[in-house]
């Protein structure tokens, strides 16, 4: 999990340099876009894993009812 957020979070920053690199108009809004749409995935990632810790303790108790 670290390291995809880690992932996420370099290359945001490869996008916005390549952006800072270019003086083609398109190019540099279609960066910026690239860059902001991953940014918006990372609270959703860590909502997914939430989520999912949550089921694995949940069938871990119902398991250990069982006995």
């Amino acid at each position: 999990m670290v390291l995809s957020t880690l992932f996420q979070l370099m290359t945001i920053g490869a996008l916005l340099y390549a952006r800072s690199c270019t003086d083609i108009g398109w190019l540099r809004n279609l960066t910026l876009f690239l860059a902001v749409a991953d940014l918006i995935t990372i609270p959703f990632t860590f909502a997914v894993l939430r989520q999912r810790v949550r089921e694995i303790e949940k069938g871990e108790l119902e398991e250990a009812k069982k006995y």
